[in-house]
């Protein structure tokens, strides 16, 4: 999944706000934040890979200052597309608000992300 971190920017326009998928900084990390949403997510696994999306926090003061958003989660990365790289993932329905707390808006959903192996872009 490492090919899948980094800053994702509004049509690859680095004068757009972006988002970032990253690495939970530890396994342990990564199961407290599907047990937090264990009772409304039971699909989550524990046992999947998984990446925290980061997005800027309001009035942030440089690319640093990110909060975790939301989680890719049940993550499936397959190889076998000659030029490709394809996750496969949910997502939507463990969003965090800038505080930590559990957001109101969830939307499930289900993820598919092309990465271009000649490029490096997703």
């Amino acid at each position: 999944i490492d090919k899948f971190c980094g800053k994702y920017y509004f049509n690859d326009d680095r004068r757009y706000n972006f988002v970032a998928a990253e690495k939970f900084a530890t396994e342990e990390e990564k199961k407290k934040m599907i047990r937090l949403f264990k009772p409304s997510v039971p699909k989550a696994s524990e046992d999947m890979p998984a990446l925290k999306i980061m997005m800027l926090r309001p009035g942030a003061r440089s690319e640093d200052d990110l909060f975790v958003h939301d989680t890719l989660y049940n993550i499936v990365v397959r190889d076998n597309v000659r030029d490709y790289l394809i996750m496969e993932c949910w997502t939507g329905d463990m969003q965090l608000t800038v505080d930590g707390k559990i957001s109101r808006n969830q939307a499930e959903g289900k993820t598919i992300i092309t990465l271009d192996k000649s490029t490096g872009k997703a």
